[in-house]
């Protein structure tokens, strides 16, 4: 069995600016069915970041809309990362991220 395969696709036209939002498109897909998907956002800057977890069982493949909204008050050029990993049920797991810069 293999780890499941899993993509972060962000649109780049698209910069964070604060206040804003950050629209990003998830999707993994593994044969053997996965277990879950934890989203996480850090930043560098104290107070913004966050990370959601979902659970997906019996799921073989499945894209999910996330929109994590940038506060008032995050300077420009503050690094964002927005990562997502992806467990299987044998517990093989994949990850991937974006890195962005607020505007």
């Amino acid at each position: 069995m293999a780890p499941p395969t899993i993509q972060v696709l962000i649109n780049i036209t698209d910069h964070p600016k604060s206040p804003g939002d950050i629209f990003a498109s998830i999707h993994a897909f593994d044969a053997g069915a996965f277990d879950s998907l934890r989203v996480t956002l850090k930043s560098g800057a104290p107070g913004f970041g966050g990370d959601s977890l979902y659970l997906f069982p019996d799921t073989t493949e499945v894209t999910l809309s996330v929109d994590w909204t940038v506060p008032t008050g995050i300077p420009a050029g503050t690094p964002i990362t927005l990562s997502a990993k992806v467990w299987n049920l044998v517990g093989f797991a994949a990850s991937d991220s974006a890195l962005l810069t607020s505007q």
